[in-house]
């Protein structure tokens, strides 16, 4: 070859490149692949060009190509069905060599020059993480075998380097994409409130639809803080534990989670903290807020019916444990005083005996409404089993007790209507004031139930008090205080 002839080549091959890595850096060209096959397959003599992609079914379609005659190249192929398992695994392992077929002598290139119908065939895998190919870009020919000197076969090997380096990027680019948009989609249809904010300044950098709607939309509320925003509704996250949220390095740690009521509309929301990196590398803040009202309402649905008794409609004997020692513990606090009121229904199995248990029960009822509507005179009732009842009564005196037992003694004293029967039920009480020193709620119980067996014992319907009165005790208290009477 003459010197000229070589410096010429030199300039074509020149051009070449530099047509190449202008299409793919250029802002110019929307997309330079056919461009580049059309201008490589020109160079080397090759009469059609190629890139397939695999879906996510492993399935290769022809994204690109350039044919210089009217022949169809196929639309689309499995590998499996023309290479074994071993022979892509062997293929995926030359990624970045060129993969020179030009003889049938060749095992992998016998079976590519009979997929694509060639006489000679130039391609190289274009392999991602995991040793799979996701494309192929490659030149051929159908006439006649294409023969290339050593230095045009890795002149050909470079120009397919840089085209499998722009697809991965663009099938990497593209997977960030369609992942944004799953993300977006995802978050936006999640029925969650979700918005992310710079950690340290607390500029807003993302919120989804269900928060940025109400603000005229995310282009109305990004750049802006998040307690400029959300602070007027008293929507921003108090009392967050950002200095947990990452390390001593500034490393995101652990999420924290919260339950919060709305005072102005009774709504109840689950706040979600956590820090995490964001796009540019910043450390960001991510607050998530879902409505859990509905899940509130069916947590006390339960356990107002887990603290009932489904007859008498009164907290049950569960409720009253609880309560009782809530209210001892406040009293002493307060140094207040109340009582402790033990009933125990007299005869009451005569009546299921001679009327039936329905119209045991219908008394029971009517006891237990009777309670209910009289609640804040007598103190809240409960249903202690079977047919016995306590009330527990807070910030009392002596008075109030003894007008407790008069209220009691009188209804329980007369009829009660069931229907067409009017039944006698007296009732045996038994009381204690409370607080009585350091004496727990069971040991009050004890005493109030051993007052009311007293009763019983004494002939029924009627009322015994334990220890001193209560006025005594006041009087007691008082002077322990140095409080004068």
């Amino acid at each position: 070859m003459e010197t000229g002839d070589m410096q010429n080549d030199n300039e074509k091959e020149k051009d070449l490149f530099v047509s190449i890595f202008r299409r793919i850096s250029g802002s110019e060209y929307d997309e330079p692949v056919p461009g580049i096959l059309r201008a490589t397959c020109d160079f080397f003599g090759f009469y059609s060009g190629f890139v397939y992609e695999a879906d996510h079914r492993g399935i290769f379609h022809l994204r690109e190509h350039y044919l210089c005659r009217n022949e169809r190249l196929k639309d689309s192929f499995l590998l499996s069905d023309y290479l074994t398992p071993r022979e892509t695994e062997e293929l995926a392992g030359q990624a970045g060599e060129i993969v020179y077929l030009n003889s049938r002598k060749n095992r992998l290139g016998k079976k590519f020059l009979e997929l694509f119908s060639a006489k000679t065939l130039i391609m190289l895998p274009v392999i991602l993480e995991g040793k799979i190919p996701i494309a192929f870009a490659g030149l051929m020919d159908r006439r006649n075998p294409v023969r290339l000197s050593r230095k045009e076969i890795n002149d050909a090997d470079a120009v397919l380097s840089v085209l499998a380096g722009y697809i991965k990027t663009r099938v990497y680019r593209q997977r960030l994409e369609y992942a944004l948009d799953s993300m977006k989609t995802i978050v936006n249809n999640a029925g969650i409130e979700i918005y992310v904010s710079d950690f340290h300044s607390g500029e807003l950098l993302f919120a989804n639809d269900a928060i940025a709607s109400r603000y005229g939309g995310m282009d109305s509320i990004i750049g802006k803080t998040c307690l400029s925003v959300f602070a007027a509704e008293g929507e921003a996250a108090g009392g967050c534990p950002k200095d947990r949220l990452v390390d001593t390095k500034g490393n995101p740690t652990r999420a924290y989670s919260w339950d919060v009521q709305n005072a102005a509309t009774g709504s109840w929301y689950r706040i979600l903290n956590a820090a995490c990196r964001w796009v540019d590398g910043r450390t960001a803040h991510v607050v998530s807020r879902i409505d859990i009202t509905e899940n509130k309402r069916n947590e006390e649905t339960i356990r107002r019916l887990a603290e009932t008794d489904s007859l008498c409609g009164l907290p049950n004997r569960r409720k009253f444990s609880d309560d009782l020692e809530k209210s001892l513990s406040d009293l002493r606090k307060k140094g207040k005083r109340g009582y402790l009121l033990f009933m125990d229904l007299d005869d009451f199995k005569a009546i299921n005996d001679t009327l039936g248990h329905l119209q045991g029960d219908s008394l029971l009822y009517s006891i237990g409404k009777f309670l209910r509507e009289n609640e804040e005179e007598l103190g809240r009732a409960y249903r202690f089993g079977g047919d016995e009842f306590v009330i527990l009564a807070e910030n009392k005196k002596s008075g109030d007790l003894h007008r407790t037992r008069e209220i009691l003694l009188e209804k329980f004293g007369g009829k009660w209507k069931l229907g067409r029967h009017a039944v006698s039920c007296g009732v045996s009480m038994g009381a204690v004031v409370i607080p009585q020193g350091t004496m727990s709620g069971r040991e009050l119980v004890d005493i109030a139930d051993r007052m009311m067996y007293e009763v019983k014992k004494s002939g029924k319907h009627g009322f015994r008090e334990a220890g001193p009165p209560a006025e005594k005790i006041e009087k007691i208290e008082k002077k322990r205080l140095g409080i004068k009477i």
